[in-house]
């Protein structure tokens, strides 16, 4: 009896390891507050309900006003774990009355190449806009808005670094004299 437990519980925990990964929620809001500087700051946050690979780039006009344009567009990989909520972008400016905000997060699926100069796929885009009133005293949770797409299941791991060296062919450098190394 006892050996037949300890068998289910084996099988059990194969089947929880070999069930395959699955597609994953991934939700994204804009926090905006004035710091302790009296600067308008803005952070993207993102929280997933399962383990997710993204590439998410920063985009849109930024915080615009009369004659004056403050933005921070930038770009970058992330992993993203089940419940975890993660700041991945932020910046700060100060911002007048009247100013438009424009702010658009895109999130795109983990490349195959993180140097690749092509985008790629998108999956979704969170855009995060509003007209700063004349006579704002307080910020409103307008950008707060929690806005969702689904990511594919995070790719398999790569081999470890010593096993893709192993198959690398062999170095034709040698070291050099004072020039350092050269061709063999």
């Amino acid at each position: 009896m006892r050996t037949l437990g300890r068998f289910g519980l084996a099988v059990a925990a194969a089947l929880v390891l070999a069930a395959p990964a699955r597609a994953a929620q991934v939700c994204g809001w804009l926090h905006e507050y004035i710091d302790k500087d009296e600067i308008h700051s803005f952070d993207l946050y993102l929280e997933a309900d399962g383990d997710a690979d993204i590439y998410y780039m920063i985009k849109g006009q930024g915080v615009t006003s009369q004659g004056s344009r403050a933005h921070s567009p930038g770009s970058g990989t992330y992993v993203l774990h089940r419940g975890r909520t993660e700041k991945v972008w932020g910046f700060g400016t100060g911002v007048d009355p009247g100013a438009q905000i424009d702010i658009i997060a895109e999130i795109h699926e983990y490349p195959a190449d993180v140097f690749s100069e092509k985008e790629p796929p998108l999956l979704g885009v969170f855009t995060f806009r509003r007209k700063v009133p004349d006579d704002e005293t307080t910020i409103p949770r307008t950008l707060a808005a929690r806005q969702c797409v689904t990511a594919p299941p995070p790719r398999p791991p790569r081999p470890p670094a010593e096993t893709r060296l192993a198959r690398s062919p062999p170095c034709r450098w040698r070291r050099g004299s004072a020039h350092g190394w050269r061709p063999a």
